[in-house]
């Protein structure tokens, strides 16, 4: 059976409506009035999710809000839903200058389950699609397991230990608000550096490039190691602690990962696995160590931390690490991370630039 979308746009819709439609979404699209009730009663308890136009006072309907008022209108009865038989994803996707705005206004970014633009949009539809469904399908496991955490990531009961305590203290002041739950394992989990891991950083722990001929076989070696909770269909991930498992079991390693070198990982990878088409992967340009354990959040480039600089862009849970650039991107994006990296570090790179400009 098709998901049911609702799509709210004050514009001609039909190319869209089209689209999603071709998409396999069962579309209903309204354009609102100046009376919000109207849209909440547009959503039926067989709606599956609701997509929303950044603005919408250009309709022939003269409404008179936008959509973050509608989300938090939204967010707020579902909130005091008991059955939250209408607690859905809700998707931002406007013109690109508007998601803009959206990302500067801070007080709206807790409310869609993600954003993208119109363009980003026609330019990968199935992608859009992916990620939608798994959205849709994530909502309705947290709700089908009761919202235990634990069943939710994707665990078994023995596998507690890998939650970290304070994720379970958070989620209890959530009072099983089903957005809540996935927006935390969205965000701070999956989209963070801590007790999960991506395809590249796992490639910078490892040592190994991507492009390695045997890196599809290091993977399925670590097969028993991914994370299988929401969203996994989407965002490909690694437990850390099962990794390090991996490390000393399989790959028959008594030195600890953290304390070789890329070119040593390598090696002793090799090694454990029996595979011989195995590439170290390589170090930013100003970067010295290849102790790799982290990645540039600009470039994903492997980066150990102490190469890096760090960025002060927000708080920390007790289950994230830090986040770094690499010197190179800091050099070359300067304007964009300088309000978020020390003083001291802005200063060290414009002397560092001064003198890569002097030498030509």
């Amino acid at each position: 059976m098709a998901y049911k979308i609702l799509y709210i746009e004050d514009q001609a819709t039909e190319s869209r409506e089209s689209d999603l439609a071709n998409l396999g979404f069962d579309v209903c699209t309204f354009d609102p009035s100046s009376d919000i009730s109207e849209i909440l009663q547009q959503i039926q308890t067989d709606t599956n999710a609701l997509i929303l136009d950044y603005r919408l006072t250009a309709g022939k309907k003269y409404a008179c809000f936008d959509a973050p008022t509608i989300a938090q209108t939204l967010r707020s009865k579902h909130s005091h839903d008991a059955n939250k038989k209408t607690e859905i994803p809700i998707i931002l996707m406007s013109n690109e200058e508007i998601i803009t705005d959206y990302y500067n206004d801070f007080s709206s970014q807790d409310l869609f389950d993600f954003t993208l633009t119109k363009k980003a949009f026609t330019d990968n539809q199935p992608k859009f699609a992916h990620k939608l469904k798994s959205f849709i399908c994530g909502y309705k496991k947290i709700k089908a397991d009761n919202f235990d955490i634990i069943k939710i990531l994707g665990l078994q009961d023995e596998d507690e230990e890998l939650i970290h305590p304070n994720i379970k203290v958070k989620l209890y002041q959530y009072n099983e608000n089903i957005f809540e739950y996935s927006s935390l394992i969205f965000d701070d989990i999956i989209r963070s550096i801590g007790m999960v891991i991506g395809e590249d950083l796992l490639s910078a722990r490892l040592g190994i490039s991507k492009k390695s001929e045997d890196w599809e076989k290091v993977k399925e070696s670590l097969s028993t190691t991914k994370y299988t909770g929401i969203l996994s269909e989407v965002y490909p991930r690694w437990w850390m602690v099962k990794i390090n498992k991996w490390w000393e079991e399989v790959v028959n390693s008594k030195i600890p990962l953290r304390r070789l070198d890329a070119d040593e990982r390598v090696e002793v990878i090799k090694q454990g696995l029996s595979l011989s088409n195995l590439e170290p992967v390589e170090k930013t340009k100003y970067s010295e160590s290849t102790n790799f354990w982290t990645i540039c959040k600009h470039s994903n480039a492997p980066i150990d931390p102490f190469d890096g600089i760090e960025l002060f862009k927000k708080d920390y849970y007790p289950w994230q690490e830090k986040e770094f650039i690499s010197i190179d991107s800091a050099l070359n994006n300067m304007d964009q991370y300088k309000e978020i990296i020390s003083p001291i570090d802005v200063k060290a790179i414009r002397e560092l630039a001064r003198k890569v400009n002097a030498n030509g």
